[in-house]
């Protein structure tokens, strides 16, 4: 028996492929926005509580920043100590500001500097009781708590020999204000389950 020979084989199937239909166009800017399950996971995943959430952004655009870490740990323990979830919050290239507030910390937060994608944080802040900032540069978080109408507070809009005490007066006062919101049980730090590997 003879072999059929390459060149006819070669031939036949270029008669019989059909070309592909041309591929689908990248998503657009709307399918790339976050979806709602996105957040979710993110809340799922660290332990976001909305009712007790208040967000620490002591990042500054700053060269003297408004507050050392110190003060901004006091803060954030005396509100944890009401039973109001603590989260740090901040840009990845703000280690030394992010990390040192929750070095200074007595009580346990949630440390999401670097782990919140910029098209969520919106939606964050937007589910927090309260947003202690070191600044309101049009690129902090502040310019979206204003849009979205989260209380806010600004140490740079505040004498810089301000104490820590007239700060937490001015949290509670807001915290007061938020309508539903009810601070539960002291916060204690949120572990994700390890996922044993298959």
């Amino acid at each position: 028996m003879r072999a059929t020979p390459l060149s006819t084989l070669r031939d036949d199937l270029a008669t019989a492929l059909v070309p592909d239909e041309p591929s689908a166009p990248p998503p657009s800017a709307e399918a790339a926005t976050p979806s709602d399950a996105d957040y979710a996971e993110l809340a799922a995943f660290h332990g976001i509580e909305r009712e007790r959430l208040v967000l620490i952004h002591p990042g500054s655009h700053h060269a003297a920043p408004a507050w050392p870490a110190e003060r901004y740990a006091d803060v954030a323990d005396q509100l944890a100590a009401d039973g109001w979830q603590i989260a740090i919050v901040g840009d990845a290239p703000e280690p030394e500001r992010t990390a040192g507030v929750l070095g200074a910390m007595q009580t346990a937060a949630l440390f999401l500097a670097g782990a919140v994608a910029p098209a969520i944080l919106p939606r964050l802040i937007a589910n927090a009781r309260l947003l202690l900032s070191d600044d309101a540069a049009a690129s902090s978080p502040v310019a979206a708590a204003r849009a979205l109408g989260t209380p806010h507070i600004v140490l740079a809009e505040h004498p810089r020999d301000i104490g820590s005490d007239a700060i937490i007066a001015r949290a509670r006062a807001a915290l007061s204000n938020t309508g539903d919101a009810h601070p539960g049980q002291p916060f204690t730090l949120h572990m994700p389950a390890a996922h044993e590997s298959a």
